[in-house]
This record gives structure tokens, C-alpha cells and sequence, in this order.
């Protein structure tokens, strides 16, 4: 059997082609000339600034406020010994545990909340509490008058 031989290219015939300039032809030249280019793309993409107004931005404002405060209460106080840095110290402890009690409480609500029905059920066992409550101490003026005695009372024993 033999095998069908293959044209063989000469290399001064692939000189000579690469030399010429190909023409192109009108069809060609049109399609050219029809791709427009576009113009880069910035790096940072624009973020829209939201309105001043707008309320969310005040609830943030409130904690960066407090915690600037503190602060720089914290820089201005000058530490000449352990006994005064422990008090600054364990409200940083207190911060961060409050941070991470947060953080799990969220993970775990988060999770609770992916099991189906779960969510729901216990927002209908918070609303019968919360109906419950209501009934025994908001219905009779007597009731009301003791249980704002109560919120009274505490809010003088926690606030002092």
C-alpha cells in the first residue's frame, strides 16, 4: 500500500507570499470600519454615595460617635500603673466578649432559621407569648399600674 504523498511546500514560494501584502477586499474593509472600540473600563467601580438623610447612616453614626468617644477618653488618660489600665482593660474584654456572644447568636439564629418550619414556629410561639403577656398584665388598669410600678422601680435600680 502506499500512502498518497503529500505536496511539498518550497520555502523560497513561502518567502515570497509572506512578503506580498495581502489586498483586502471591500466586503472586508466594510466589517473593518464597522467595529467600533471600546473605551477602557475604570478600575474602581462608582459607588453611589447614599443621601445624608437617609436614617440607617444615623443609627451607624450613634455607635462610631460613642466609640470615638471612649477613645479618646482611653488616649488622654495617662497610665502610670496596672491599677488604672485594668479598668479600660476590661471594658475592651467586655467589648469583645460582646462581640463574639453577637456573632454566635447570629450563626446559631441564622442556622435555626435554614431548618424548614422552625423560623416560623417560633415566631407564632413568640406571638403567643408575647399575647399571653398582654393579657395578664396590660388588660385590668390595676395590672398596668403594678407593672409600670415595676418598670419604674427598675429603671431607677439599673440607671440609678
Amino acid at each position: 500500500m502506499t500512502e498518497p504523498s503529500d505536496p511539498q511546500i518550497n520555502p523560497s514560494d513561502a518567502v515570497a507570499a509572506a512578503e506580498q501584502p495581502e489586498e483586502l477586499t471591500l466586503l472586508e474593509l466594510d466589517i473593518e470600519a464597522e467595529i467600533a472600540v471600546a473605551e477602557p473600563a475604570p478600575l474602581v467601580a462608582a459607588v453611589e454615595q447614599p443621601a445624608p438623610q437617609e436614617r440607617p447612616n444615623q443609627l451607624l453614626g450613634l455607635p462610631l460617635q460613642l466609640l470615638n468617644q471612649l477613645l479618646a477618653r482611653i488616649g488622654a488618660t495617662s497610665f502610670s500603673n496596672l491599677a488604672e489600665l485594668l479598668p479600660a482593660l476590661r471594658v475592651l474584654a467586655l467589648l469583645l466578649l460582646a462581640g463574639v456572644v453577637l456573632k454566635l447568636t447570629g450563626a446559631t439564629l441564622g442556622a435555626l432559621n435554614e431548618i424548614p418550619m422552625l423560623g416560623r414556629l417560633l415566631e407564632l410561639v413568640g406571638l403567643i407569648s408575647a399575647l399571653n403577656f398582654l393579657a395578664r398584665n396590660a388588660l385590668r388598669s390595676q395590672k398596668r399600674a403594678e407593672l409600670l410600678a415595676r418598670i419604674q422601680k427598675l429603671r431607677r435600680d439599673f440607671l440609678g
